[in-house]
Parts: C-alpha cells; structure tokens; sequence
C-alpha cells in the first residue's frame, strides 16, 4: 500500500465511471451514504489538491436537505478491482442556485462522464431540470492510497 501524489488524486477521481459515496449528516446525527456522479471542478484559487467536487441533486433531495442543516460531508471513491485503490474526501458542501445555463454546462459535463458524449445532452437537460442544484465541495482533507493488495 502506498499513498497516492496529488496528481494520482485527480487522475483517480477523473478515471472512467467510479462514483462517488457521499455520506451527509441527518438531522437526528445519523449519517446518509448514497452513490453520486461527480466531476472536478476548476481548480481556481482552492487551496485543495483536487479542486471542488461538483454534483447536482435535487433541492428537496434527502442528501441536499442534510447539507442545508450540516455541510460537513464525505466522499469515498474506490477501485474494486486488484490492486484496489480508494480516496476519502472530507470537507464541506455549498448548494447554489446558478444563474443562465451553469447548472445545465455542470450537469452536461456529469452526464457526458457516466453516460458517454452521445447522452450528455440529454442527460445533462433532465439532471438541470427544475428544483435541481448545483453542489460544490470544499476539500479540507484527503485521504489517498493505491495498489492495497500489493504485498512486498
């Protein structure tokens, strides 16, 4: 086992399909696990290795009501196949609202990742419709190994 560089961190969460497991905080203190596509966000002036994690989900959706209460979060991403590889996200969510075609360029751009170039339109239109945010994640702090099952 080995950590991952910054650079093998962004490459990780860029690869293929690997979704992310988003864990938020309900209101009674439990937490919500539930699966989301995402993409990276400009990089910009973040002091993050990775950037901001960007996701749409709906404004009523259980996972945006526990932000609205408590924007602390997690995000688990991990490769299931040997040697095994995984990157835990901790940091703090921001649901917006976004003004003209933003959400629908945000939600275009998740689509075109887990659905291909071809549905991205389509995809990204459905997943901007009305009552959909925008959701930004600060990363405060990253936790990154690779080849797991490598025994020396």
């Amino acid at each position: 086992m080995a950590e991952m560089s910054t650079k093998e961190i962004k490459r990780f969460l860029k690869q293929g399909t690997f979704t992310g497991k988003l864990a938020t905080v309900k209101e009674d203190g439990s937490p919500h696990v539930v699966p989301i596509w995402f993409v990276l966000g400009d990089n910009g002036n973040s002091k993050s290795k990775v950037g901001e994690i960007i996701f749409t989900t709906g404004d009523t959706s259980i996972k945006a009501r526990n932000i609205k209460h408590d924007n602390r979060i997690s995000i688990s991403v991990d490769d299931q196949i040997p040697p095994f590889s995984f990157v835990i996200v901790h940091g703090t969510a921001k649901i917006q609202n976004p003004k003209g075609n933003e959400l629908r360029r945000w939600a275009t751009k998740i689509a075109a990742r887990y659905m291909g170039k071809d549905n991205a339109k389509k995809y990204g239109k459905l997943n901007s419709s009305e009552g959909a945010v925008l959701v930004r994640i600060k990363p405060t702090k990253i936790i990154a190994e690779k080849d797991i099952s490598i025994i020396d």
